[in-house]
């Protein structure tokens, strides 16, 4: 009877909870909760497994790859997070509470009194800390038992052998210590907490850290160097299954992420910095189990304790889930102690944050951003660098190295283009921007394009007309009725379109739209200068 009636008691919490409210828009963490809950209570808590809860509970197919896909242990954290707010908010008062234990499926059922820790949970994969005693606490009581007259002798002698005892322990400790000096520096980078290698030393002019990646480095298709995570003080580092994220040419940069409360504090060297960070949501929107939309995620930012974005939703900001988004900051620098200290604070659910990259820049400006439509980036002859496309959404890349474009003293910029109906939208820091598009008619009316066939007059096919767009800035035309062999006077002939004093938008963007009138609209290359 009493086992029956302490599973009602069970039964009754599952309910409770469930019907709480806080699932309101995390659906798939209340199925998750559901579903184990109710084979613990059938006596299946042994199949409460990893591969299981992704095919009952999450929908996966049979050749589901737990090494590949990490989406239940994702889902089961946000599930501990579920939890953790219901109990210290409107369920605070519950008899039982339901504890699910780090790296582990199967719920506890805990009485109030008894419940461990709620604090999140720290990713199975993340170093053990050895953890500092406190040496100040064991020294003032042993100062309290010298003084206090309320303490006998042999109270006094037992307070004092205790003390040596911890005094003792303490020697001992920093011994052990000292003998691991070496290697909790080598690896402090990457440890929650970390303050990173001392100033002087280790203060730096340029980061990029894939935030939750627990690897050394890696190289991105620009051929830029980002660490693993580190530098962080809290949260979790969590990977997500491998997906299509719009405006996203790098995949990499978005499969995984940091999430909860934390905190990174990076050493810097005196000066000013551009920030940008990284985001992406593929948890909450339309076509996600979850669901939800806008309002699903809210959290702030902050610099050195000042706001850097507040209630800041990734779905509104980026126009979407599963599309990057990169939020850009100037006249960043470090604080007194040497450190830039960003903080994520929680609203609604997790913050989360894909990367971070910090580079010099001139006060008051950003570093020019100059693109190229190609897989590849670019020297030109003044020596500035074009970065590989990125920013876009929409239409194809094509790539026509050997016709040779005039006008130009550097013809490898126009040797691609992104064709068809497209945007780009390029993120940048509040200000006033020059804008330059360069464009070159390498299809129509070219001599040596192998579907270039004289008409019944023996003209060559195509020319002026034959390919006709507009081009607009966050909604305003830039470019109407746009013929490049109009303008050029020729195919083959590099043209550059100059607009000044353009702004982002409220979420930090410069969205250009390229809109086919006839045939297809194109673009060669773009940059964008601080003016």
């Amino acid at each position: 009877m009493a086992a029956s009636g302490i599973n009602q008691l069970e039964r009754d919490e599952l309910e409770s909870i469930l019907h709480s409210g806080i699932f309101s828009k995390a659906p798939r963490q209340a199925k998750l909760l559901e579903h184990i809950c109710n084979e613990y209570f059938s006596g299946r808590a042994s199949q409460i497994k990893e591969y299981n809860l992704a095919i009952e509970a999450l929908g996966k197919s049979a050749d589901f790859d737990q090494n590949r896909d990490a989406i239940v242990r994702v889902e089961i954290h946000r599930l501990r997070t579920k939890l953790r707010e219901y109990y210290e908010g409107r369920g605070q008062g519950r008899p039982l509470r339901i504890v699910i234990d780090p790296g582990q499926y199967v719920p506890r059922f805990v009485p109030r009194e008894e419940t461990p820790s709620l604090r999140p949970d720290a990713s199975a994969e993340t170093p053990e800390i050895l953890e500092i005693p406190n040496f100040e606490r064991p020294r003032r009581v042993r100062e309290g038992a010298a003084l206090s007259p309320k303490l006998g002798g042999s109270r006094a002698i037992v307070v004092l052998l205790g003390g040596l005892a911890l005094l003792a322990l303490a020697v001992t400790l920093v011994s052990r210590l000292g003998k691991q000096e070496q290697s909790l520096k080598a690896s402090s980078a990457s440890q929650p907490g970390a303050a990173g290698p001392s100033l002087g030393t280790g203060a730096l002019d340029s980061v990029r850290i894939l935030c939750g990646y627990l690897k050394d480095k890696y190289i991105d298709r620009a051929g830029n160097t980002w660490s693993g995570d580190r530098y962080f003080s809290g949260g979790t580092a969590l990977s997500q299954p491998p997906q299509f994220i719009a405006r996203a040419p790098d995949l990499s940069l978005y499969q995984t992420f940091r999430s909860g409360q934390f905190s990174y504090d990076i050493p810097l060297k005196p000066g000013h910095y551009e920030v940008h960070l990284y985001f992406v949501e593929t948890h909450y929107g339309p076509g996600t189990l979850s669901g939800g939309g806008e309002t699903s995620r809210l959290f702030n930012v902050s610099a050195n304790g000042k706001p850097l974005l507040k209630i800041f939703d990734i779905i509104k900001d980026a126009g979407g889930n599963n599309v990057g988004d990169i939020r850009v900051f100037k006249d960043v620098s470090p604080a007194a102690d040497g450190y830039l200290h960003l903080k994520f604070d929680s609203l609604i659910d997790s913050p989360i944050l894909n990367a971070l990259e910090i580079e010099p820049a001139p006060p008051g400006k950003i570093n020019p951003i100059r693109i190229l439509a190609q897989n590849n980036s670019y020297t030109d002859h003044s020596g500035n660098i074009w970065s590989p496309d990125r920013y876009y959404e929409g239409g194809q890349q094509a790539t026509h190295a050997t016709i040779p474009v005039r006008g130009t003293e550097d013809p490898i910029l126009f040797m691609g283009e992104r064709f068809g109906y497209f945007s780009y939208a390029i993120s940048l820091a509040p200000g006033k921007y020059r804008l330059a598009l360069r464009f070159a008619e390498t299809y129509w009316g070219v001599v040596n394009r192998v579907s270039s066939l004289p008409d019944q007059n023996g003209s060559l096919e195509g020319g002026t007309g034959s390919r006709v767009f507009n081009v607009y800035a966050n909604g305003v035309a830039l470019l109407r009725n746009f013929d490049i062999a109009k303008e050029a006077g020729a195919p083959l002939i590099a043209v550059e379109k100059t607009f000044h004093n353009l702004e982002p938008d409220a979420q930090g963007k410069l969205v250009l739209s390229f809109v086919p009138v006839k045939d297809y609209a194109c673009v060669t290359a773009l940059e964008v200068v601080a003016e």
